[in-house]
């Protein structure tokens, strides 16, 4: 590399610059001075290590020093001198940060991920890429650190498989094609903003996912004789899941007559699904428990009147309706107590 300083373009290349390198140095600052805040290093062999002139290091330093994480002067001698830094106590923290974040593989393949995909879509004039070029781009380092091959493909991997790229062509690694396309799905998730694509790719899933429902068809409830006719009364009763208390009380009259209860039971099931849907405490007004008739049941006494449902409906024949209401009831259970 050349003695002088890197041209940066703009702001945006010189944070590239720093990304790359201020979580090096940071680290090899906090290794020099074995965690102990005060202690100078001298950046000199930084410099030499990473093969960067010393005015790039001192560009380094400074954001460092801006940042409050380090101290700095510069080296004996000229101007030109390497820097000498003391770690402050927030620079020795952040460095602690760092290496545990820098050594968790789940954060760097959420890395990976992002990076690939980013990388690709900055370059939508030229694809398919070669993903050999990824690895000799700033895109491939975390904190500092550069992504290894296999880190890559597998990065390659899920993204194919989510159907954000393609990956077609010779193999890159592990029989991963090397040219590497974004599909529209792909775009979609850059142009997203989204900083996880992970989290990104599970809610999109999730907004796919067709809505869950139940279709039961109950056996034949009634028969009817007119004159020379008879007629068997069926009933069909769709039940989307987790039915919101009003609609779970709704169901609970409608079904109520055909599950074969005692009739204090019945009559008490029906009290329950009536207080359920006018307001919670059988009547008007306010029961003691926070909740009012007019705007609805609170929290605690809907769960109540639902586990009472729950106690009268365990007492019926088993019939699809007392099952299709238990599973009701459950399910609005599980959605009042956000499970």
């Amino acid at each position: 590399m050349s003695a002088s300083a890197p041209a940066f373009r703009d702001h945006a290349d010189f944070a590239a610059y720093v990304e790359r390198y201020g979580p090096r140095l940071l680290l090899w600052i906090w290794d020099r001075a074995e965690g102990e805040p005060g202690r100078q290093v001298s950046c000199a062999e930084f410099g030499s290590s990473q093969s960067i002139p010393v005015s790039a290091v001192r560009a380094v330093v400074e954001h460092l020093g801006a940042e409050e994480l380090i101290d700095f002067r510069s080296g004996p001698g000229t101007d030109a001198g390497a820097p000498v830094v003391t770690l402050r106590a927030a620079g020795a923290e952040r460095a602690r940060r760092l290496q545990a974040l820098r050594a968790n593989s789940v954060q760097r393949g959420r890395h990976a991920t992002r990076a690939v995909l980013h990388w690709i879509h900055a370059n939508p004039h030229r694809q398919p890429l070669r993903i050999s070029g990824f690895l000799d781009s700033p895109d491939v380092f975390f904190l500092g650190e550069p992504l290894s091959r296999s880190e890559v493909a597998r990065a390659l991997t899920y993204l194919a498989e989510e159907e954000l790229i393609t990956c077609e062509g010779p193999p890159f690694h592990n029989n991963i094609g090397s040219h590497v396309a974004l599909t529209s799905q792909g775009v979609s998730a850059v142009l997203s903003g989204s900083s996880d694509i992970v989290a990104y790719v599970a809610q999109q899933r999730e907004r796919r996912r067709p809505a869950q429902h139940t279709h039961i068809e109950a056996g034949t409830i009634g028969h009817i004789t007119q004159g020379d006719s008879e007629h068997h009364v069926r009933n069909s009763v769709e039940v989307h899941t987790a039915l919101t208390p009003a609609e779970l009380a709704r169901l609970i009259e409608e079904l109520a007559p055909g599950l074969h209860l005692a009739p204090e039971a019945r009559a008490a099931l029906l009290r329950s699904a009536a207080a359920l849907a006018r307001g919670g405490n059988g009547g008007g007004g306010d029961d003691g428990n926070g909740d009012d008739g007019d705007d609805g049941p609170g929290p605690d006494r809907q769960r109540g009147l639902m586990e009472s449902m729950r106690r009268l409906l365990g007492g019926a024949p088993d019939t699809v309706g007392r099952q299709l209401l238990l599973d009701a009831v459950g399910q609005a259970l599980g959605r009042l107590l956000g499970s």
